[in-house]
């Protein structure tokens, strides 16, 4: 069972690390050094909307969700394989990032079915695909080539770092529908899967099965908003800090592809920024496989950490006075703050009587707010990076 959920978490998440670690490369292959930015910003562009619609798919059985993400992550593996321009990569970035997004969301209400503490065999190997899609990306550049500032070649670095990771699916697929045996529920939990219990959002009065009047409709759409409303200020505390430290890591981590000069990215094995997104990665592996031996209640300690570590990685954009050396370190950190919040966020989620009413739903609209972050943070560095630090 956890080495499933462990599978299932650490594909779902690869190819969207492999986009963050090959970031800076295809910004580069397509001489768009300052548009970094916006790579990140696509692998979340849709992330709310498939978050969302995901929301109102409860009713959706989760074997049909999770055939359809597949296909959702092929056609973004293939798609920036293939892309002729800068736009096009970006466009199927966007599915890219929209499958792991809707993944994790179908995966976290799955994950209500079993006990708490199995969330940690899923973001452990969510954990796991960042080293897995960061060692992935350097091992193909230190094959195929770093490319330096040679078009062909980064190209050549791109095509097959995308191309070799679309076998992952067949496994993704096999980690649901061979490995993970759910336990065995209530009727009306089982019905669940096959897409026939009654919906999150139905009215709490009786009701026939027969088409409601529109009265009954307006009625129905007031208690889902009600709720949904009742729902959000019991977690808007733990959303916030969610947000919040998102946006800050995503800010460092694009910070990484320019605190040293220009010459030294795409020139060694390993590449100067995949080997920084390594350590991102590697720090978020421990913090997010930490939970089952430390619970972090007190969240917002590591907002603030992490916001110290965003404010550090600017002011090295600008001014360098960090030494190659440390970076890793500080990397490191970054990931382990990042990872460490996320775990614990949802393991409250999942185990907190507080939260038991309607878990599935908070759990949904608690990972709106991770998506919510990272479009802060991609959005505020590529403001930098067009401005103030444009020349840096």
């Amino acid at each position: 069972m956890q080495i499933g959920l462990f599978i299932l978490g650490a594909i779902n998440n690869l190819p969207y690390v492999i986009v963050t670690s090959a970031a800076k490369t295809i910004a580069d292959r397509f001489e768009e050094n300052n548009l970094v930015g916006l790579v990140f910003g696509a692998n979340v562009a849709l992330n709310v909307v498939v978050k969302v619609a995901n929301t109102f798919l409860l009713k959706t059985s989760y074997s049909a969700r999770y055939v359809a993400n597949s296909c959702l992550m092929l056609i973004g593996l293939f798609g920036v394989a293939y892309a002729f321009s800068f736009w096009f990569a970006l466009l199927c970035i966007v599915f890219v990032g929209a499958s792991s997004a809707f993944g994790e969301n179908v995966a976290l209400g799955y994950l209500k079915h079993f006990p708490s503490k199995l969330v940690n065999a899923w973001s452990s190997g969510t954990g796991m695909a960042g080293v897995l899609g960061s060692g992935i990306y350097i091992i193909f550049g230190c094959v195929v080539g770093p490319g330096g500032q040679d078009q062909d070649e980064l190209s050549r670095l791109i095509k097959y770092a995308f191309l070799l990771t679309t076998p992952s699916v067949v496994l993704y697929l096999y980690a649901y529908f061979g490995v993970i045996r759910r336990p065995k529920e209530k009727a009306s939990v089982q019905k669940e899967e096959n897409g026939e219990r009654e919906p999150l959002f139905a009215s709490t009065n009786d009701q026939s099965d027969e088409i409601q009047e529109k009265p009954a409709v307006t009625q129905n759409l007031r208690d889902t908003l009600r709720k949904v409303w009742t729902g959000y200020k019991r977690i808007a505390w733990i959303s916030f800090n969610l947000a919040a430290v998102y946006m800050f890591e995503y800010v460092a981590q694009g910070c990484a592809a320019k605190v040293r000069p220009h010459t030294e990215y795409n020139a060694s094995c390993p590449e100067l920024f995949a080997g920084i997104a390594l350590c991102y990665q590697a720090g978020v592996f421990v913090s997010r496989s930490s939970v089952q031996l430390y619970q972090i209640r007190k969240i917002e300690i590591l907002t603030v950490l992490q916001f110290f570590n965003m404010v550090l990685w600017v002011m090295d954009v600008h001014w360098k006075f960090l030494p190659t050396a440390v970076l890793p370190a500080l990397m490191i950190f970054v990931g382990l703050l990042g990872g460490a919040s996320y775990v614990n966020i949802f393991y409250l989620l999942l185990n907190d009587r507080m939260y038991e009413e309607d878990r599935e739903l908070l759990i949904n609209m608690a990972a709106i707010f991770i998506t919510l972050g990272i479009i802060m943070g991609t959005a505020f560095e590529t403001l930098l990076f067009s401005t103030i630090l444009s020349n840096d």
